[in-house]
């Protein structure tokens, strides 16, 4: 308690010795400091202690690789105090290069958030961070994210992940497609993101004994307000969603259904792009067949990727463990024609048919 009593004084001084904005004289600074340790433990400190806290700071100031001086400017009968370097602080100076450029890595990763609702803080936050640890510049522009700020229905976002946070039960107006929106009365328990989309999962009384958990496109909800009057029933506490939803391909899933033996026969180059990025988790080749190239007979799959580029005919067997759904139909329809299904014949079925209905549509 006594160290972090210490940090707590030290941080409140620093934000004082490097503000521009503002005069700190003595009187200011030492109630600076007595209201942030007032804030944490409800404790403060003497004239005494705040003069040896800013000989302290001033020797660390001062053997730091900026060797920056805390001035004592006269103003009138009195005097002020700032660091002689604006942009000095003493906690970015406590950070190796290392931990200067994780730190950075961190605020860009957390740019992902930026323009959601409930994040708005994030602006600042992250400009103050930058500024704070001199990390202007760090790796931007070296990551981006595919996230979409004009989804519609986004603006619930921030409503939904306060409910999940503090269990408040959700009566929400909902539509599907084509349909007039209804109400319904969800205990909200995880936002999930599938293909760019957002969907709330929770516990819907009137569905419980046909779904244990109801899946909802936040684009499809019309309102949110908190239902005061029914109380919050809890997740259970083993239930990892990243678990219940393992057996399928996004976000439908069918708790009745057991997953299935999928077996697909791809064709280059899509075999390059499924390898690259499964399909799921589960996915793995189980037989390689011939490859010719413009040809040339090769003896196996490792000639083969030493060419990529060339006009590849050959082919590899995946199996999948999961629950067909639309998901993995949209899937495989993006690799139509480099893509049989071999088995469940429910499934090649459904992509015959959609097969059909492109063809038809596109004459």
């Amino acid at each position: 308690m006594k160290n972090t009593n210490a940090y707590i004084r030290y941080r409140a001084l620093d934000a004082c010795l490097r503000n521009r904005r503002r005069r700190f004289y003595f009187k200011d600074l030492l109630e600076a400091v007595n209201k942030a340790l007032g804030d944490f433990d409800g404790t403060s400190i003497s004239e005494r202690q705040l003069y040896k806290d800013l000989e302290h700071m001033q020797r660390d100031a001062l053997n730091s690789e900026a060797d920056v001086e805390i001035k004592t400017i006269h103003d009138g009968h009195r005097v002020y105090y700032q660091y002689d370097k604006p942009n000095y602080s003493m906690f970015a100076s406590y950070l190796t290069q290392e931990e200067a450029s994780l730190l950075g890595n961190t605020i860009q990763l957390l740019s992902k958030f930026k323009g959601m609702p409930q994040f708005d803080w994030l602006d600042e936050a992250m400009a103050r961070l930058k500024q704070t640890f001199q990390l202007d510049g760090t790796v931007a522009g070296m990551v981006s994210f595919a996230q979409n700020p004009d989804l519609e229905g986004l603006k619930w976002y921030g409503q939904l992940f306060d409910a999940i946070v503090h269990h408040d039960v959700l009566e929400i107006d909902y539509h599907r497609y084509g349909r007039p929106a209804r109400k319904r009365i969800v205990h909200p328990y995880q936002l999930r993101q599938w293909n760019n989309r957002w969907y709330l999962v929770g516990w819907e009384k009137r569905l419980s004994e046909r779904l244990p958990y109801v899946v909802l496109a936040i684009d499809r909800i019309d309102g949110v307000k908190v239902q005061g009057t029914q109380k919050f029933k809890e997740k259970p506490s083993d239930l990892d969603f990243d678990d219940y939803f393992y057996d399928i391909v996004g976000v439908s899933l069918n708790p009745e259904s057991k997953p299935e033996k999928v077996m697909l026969k791809v064709g280059y180059p899509a075999v390059w792009y499924i390898e690259s990025k499964p399909l799921h988790p589960s996915q793995r080749v189980v037989e390689e067949g011939k490859f010719r190239v413009e040809g040339l007979e090769l003896r196996d799959s490792g000639e083969v990727e030493s060419l990529k580029g060339s006009k590849v005919q050959g082919f590899k067997f995946f199996q999948l463990e999961v629950i067909p759904n639309e998901e993995l139909v949209q899937q495989l329809l993006v690799y139509a024609d480099q893509v049989e299904v071999l088995q469940p014949k429910s499934l090649r079925e459904k992509l015959r048919q959609r097969a059909e209905q492109i063809v038809e549509r596109n004459r």
